[in-house]
């Protein structure tokens, strides 16, 4: 049965293509994930929370009704059995009142707990993002060591004949053939890569993993290095919110100085009578005025308020600090995109020469003015150069999302 559930999940899935996109695959993640799941629950327990709050801000309506029986043997003739129905509205009203503070408390946690859930989502985003930007690089870099390895393959073979015609020497064979080893191995180890980074990926979104190719992604156009605006990164936004709490709790500790004040308002109506006659009638109002005050309270109250305004300097050190790293990751991912967009520059302009250099091989190959061997050569320098391209391109990608991350910016334009 769970089985099907999961095929009928994937089936929108399965239908639309057959291979992944990412889009496709943060839908999914962001709905069955449990890191996803568990955040929103953490806050609808807040958003709860602060209902609860709201609802003891309200008066306390009772409605109250009952008999009461004499087994008194003999039983009194007026009091055998009697009944009485009513309601009572209560409300009490104090100076540090800790129904007002719990809704305030309750009401700042509720607004962290979205800003937190929404870091979680935006975290969560990243995470997949990069995981899958890993297969992809892996895959790209696959696809040019498959062909590398032919090229070796055939080096090697030109260099057994030639060993036999005595044109060469068996270590220069042997060399070849070493060479065709390093790049199995290194495919071997790249499909290791590959299968890591899948199973990586999709235990990340909890998907079954079809083996179906990953769509490439296109780099953003915009690949210049946002600005640092400290104001709109969630976490924060989350060490303030920690200093708000902080300041409702001087408040309080402020509050717990002063004489306990409390007004007290009672109203009850109640109806009552013997053998269910209900013909007595009785109201009451009353309100109190409380005013209290503990000798040992100034004491109490002192050591209490260090904490708090201690709890408050921590707080602030935090925020402080976590600017700093921002600040710092910031710089050192901003120098890495600058230095990533001159590689590419470089590299695109080496993958076009070599390019030609390949079409000019091929053409003195054809006229028989080079051999096989310097042919291949030349095709190797290319792909090590189709290499690094690739791979310093999903770098770009990702150090562009990093700051979009860190900045808390949509990433990929989107999330």
């Amino acid at each position: 049965m769970k089985r099907l559930l999961i095929l009928f999940c994937l089936l929108p899935v399965l239908l639309a293509a057959s291979n992944y996109t990412l889009d496709e695959l943060i839908e999914y993640g962001l709905e069955h994930s449990w890191t996803m799941q568990k955040s929103a629950l953490d806050y609808e327990n807040s958003a709860s929370a602060f209902r609860s709050a709201k609802w003891d801000l309200l008066p306390d309506l009772k409605l109250n009704a009952g008999i009461n029986s004499d087994f008194t043997d003999p039983p009194a003739p007026s009091s055998a059995l009697s009944s009485y129905a009513g309601f009572s509205i209560s409300k009490t009203v104090s100076l540090n009142d800790p129904d007002y503070f719990a809704y305030k408390y309750s009401r700042l946690d509720k607004q962290t707990a979205m800003l937190e859930l929404e870091q979680a989502q935006t975290s969560y985003v990243y995470q997949v993002m990069n995981a899958y930007i890993d297969v992809l690089s892996a895959q790209t870099q696959l696809s040019s060591l498959n062909k590398n390895l032919e090229i070796q393959l055939r080096v090697w073979e030109q260099s057994k004949a030639l060993l036999q015609l005595g044109k060469t020497t068996s270590f220069d064979t042997k060399q070849n053939e070493i060479a065709v080893m390093n790049s199995r191995i290194t495919i071997i180890k790249m499909q290791n890569t590959i299968e890591t980074n899948r199973r990586k990926l999709f235990s990340l979104i909890q998907m079954s993993d079809q083996g179906f190719p990953l769509t490439d992604l296109i780099a953003p156009e915009n690949l210049a290095v946002p600005e640092l605006r400290l104001d709109g990164i969630s976490s924060l936004k989350i060490l303030q919110q920690q200093i708000k709490r902080n300041d409702i709790s001087l408040q309080q500790s402020f509050l717990n100085y002063f004489p306990q004040l409390s007004l007290s308002y009672n109203f009850n109506r109640r109806v009552s009578g013997p053998d269910f006659d209900f013909n007595n009638y009785s109201t009451v109002h009353s309100a109190n005025l409380d005013l209290s005050y503990s000798l040992w309270n100034q004491f109490r109250q002192n050591e209490s308020a260090v904490r708090t305004r201690t709890a408050k300097r921590i707080a602030m050190l935090n925020l402080e600090s976590t600017k700093d790293d921002i600040q710092s990751q910031y710089t050192q991912a901003s120098t890495q995109l600058e230095y990533l967009q001159r590689l590419d520059t470089l590299y695109s302009e080496k993958l076009s020469q070599s390019a030609e250099q390949i079409r000019i091989a091929e053409e003195r190959y054809r006229l028989g003015l080079i051999e096989l061997l310097e042919l291949d050569k030349t095709r190797v320098d290319y792909i090590d150069a189709d290499i690094a391209y690739n791979t310093n391109r999903y770098q770009i990608i990702q150090t562009r999302e990093n700051l979009n991350y860190l900045l808390s910016d949509k990433l990929l334009g989107k999330w």
